[in-house]
C-alpha cells in the first residue's frame, strides 16, 4: 500500500512542460466549472424535494405546518 501511495505522489510531482501544465490546469478548471454549474442548476430542485419530504414527515407525525 505504501508503494502505491508513493507512486501516485511521484506521478503528481513529475516534471511537466509549460504547455502540459497549462493543459492540465485548463481541463481541471473546465471540469470544476461544469460540476459547479450542475450543482447550481440542480440544487434548487433537490432542496425543494427535500423540503417536500420533510413537510410530509411532519404531516404524518401530526405537527402543524406554519
Amino acid at each position: 500500500m505504501k508503494d502505491f501511495l508513493s507512486r501516485g505522489y511521484r506521478w503528481l510531482r513529475r516534471p511537466r512542460s509549460r504547455g502540459q501544465a497549462l493543459t492540465e490546469f485548463s481541463v481541471l478548471l473546465i471540469a470544476l466549472i461544469f460540476i459547479g454549474g450542475g450543482i447550481l442548476s440542480f440544487a434548487p430542485d433537490m432542496f425543494s424535494a427535500f423540503t417536500i419530504y420533510i413537510r410530509g414527515f411532519y404531516l404524518v407525525l401530526g405537527y402543524p405546518m406554519g
